[in-house]
């Protein structure tokens, strides 16, 4: 991870968390939604070696980094939020839980300064939402509230440091009608994650709408079957058989990119999986896609120093017809004393091709028609979360 961000905001909650170590538990104390407000900056126009370490080949801001930049913000504001009314904190640590939704608006210039700012939005007995936007910072003449760039929502959850077992958080003090209204749009966003898992396709079969879509694919392209079991003819130049968009890359973890919890810091996992998707994205278009939005996922295992872990990309669903398309990103663990495989999460990336078409990719197999109907789950859940963080602007 890059110095600067460490300088910011890595070395201060590094610094709150070794305070506490020899203290008891600290009574909850009642927190307002600003007591959790932090901000930090990232002034490429001013600092050429920072914006060195961000530009791409292509001149524009690398979107991987920036990820790795809110996922170490959205940790300093659950700790801010965890302390008591002298800042000292309780024996409790965080980690990111999940990522709702992270939204791109608009580009990000190598020519602008930017302000992250992030802040607790609601409240739960061991976690909590935290609302992160990036601005850029005004020049004489400008507005001085800029429309975001970005905005994101990530879930972070406490355990006790000592025990490892849920730790209550501070709740939240709502002052007025507008952080109600923060909090309601948090609990529908909530209630409909709460459904989509209950629906989960490892749990249930595809709905009745979705059995529908499965047997239109299957109506679209049974002509292009061949009479040979398992061997199909080639697809028209609008469409593409989704197990030929795999792309996958093998990286080993190193201390370098821990937390301060000595695990891989989730921020770089999701620089990797971007990084990938993107690689794919430029493939399956043969053109340079720009990044959308990553849809909500969960960190499902942590990632201890030294391992070793296979990133596996794939077009998993398309909208031609608004030239986007999702590449899922999944990360696996793989263990080379026992020979086995774990998953840790998978993401899910939406990009979009303004120069090129984007072909309609098209499942030949079960398991691809459910990798297809889970891409099309995720875009339509995070086109509702998408709506509702719109309105907390």
């Amino acid at each position: 991870m890059h110095k600067w961000m460490i300088g910011q905001l890595e070395e201060e909650h590094k610094h709150m968390l070794e305070q506490y170590a020899d203290r008891a538990k600290q009574p909850l104390v009642l927190k307002k939604i600003s007591d959790s407000f932090t901000e930090t900056y990232l002034p490429f126009k001013d600092n050429l070696a920072l914006r060195e370490e961000y530009i791409n080949y292509y001149g524009d801001i690398r979107l991987g980094k920036v990820l790795e930049d809110l996922d170490r913000l959205a940790g300093a504001v659950a700790y801010k939020h965890a302390s008591d009314a002298d800042g000292n904190l309780a024996p409790i640590v965080f980690v990111t839980a999940s990522v709702d939704r992270i939204d791109l608006k608009s580009r990000l210039s190598p020519d602008c300064n930017y302000r992250l700012a992030g802040t607790v939005t609601y409240v739960g007995f061991s976690s909590m939402e935290i609302y992160i936007k990036i601005q850029a910072v005004p020049v004489p003449g400008d507005p001085s509230e800029q429309e975001p760039n970005l905005v994101a929502r990530f879930t972070m959850v406490g355990r006790d440091k000592y025990t490892g077992k849920s730790s209550q958080v501070n709740p939240l003090l709502l002052e007025d009608e507008s952080q109600r209204r923060l909090v309601k749009i948090s609990e529908q966003i909530k209630e409909h994650k709460k459904k989509t898992a209950d629906s989960n396709l490892y749990k249930q079969p595809p709905n009745a709408e979705e059995r529908l879509v499965i047997h239109q694919l299957w109506l679209d392209t049974k002509d292009y079957q061949s009479n040979t079991y398992g061997s199909h003819t080639s697809l028209p130049s609008d469409m593409t058989w989704l197990d030929k968009t795999v792309m996958e890359s093998v990286t080993i973890c190193f201390p370098s990119e821990r937390n301060v919890h000595n695990k891989i810091f989730g921020g770089h996992l999701m620089r990797l999986a971007h990084e990938l998707s993107f690689a794919n994205g430029s493939v399956f278009t043969k053109s340079r896609p720009s990044y959308v939005s990553l849809d909500d996922f969960s960190f499902k295992k942590p990632v201890n120093i030294g391992s070793i872990l296979r990133l596996t990309s794939q077009v998993v669903y398309t909208e031609p017809e608004n030239g986007t398309f999702q590449v899922a990103v999944s990360v696996d663990v793989i263990d080379n004393l026992t020979d086995t495989v774990e998953r840790t999460n998978t993401f899910y990336f939406n990009f979009s091709s303004p120069s090129a078409t984007v072909t309609r990719v098209i499942p030949r197999s079960y398991e691809d028609m459910m990798k297809y109907l889970e891409g099309r789950r995720r875009a339509q859940t995070g086109k509702l979360i998408s709506k509702l963080q719109g309105a907390m602007q």
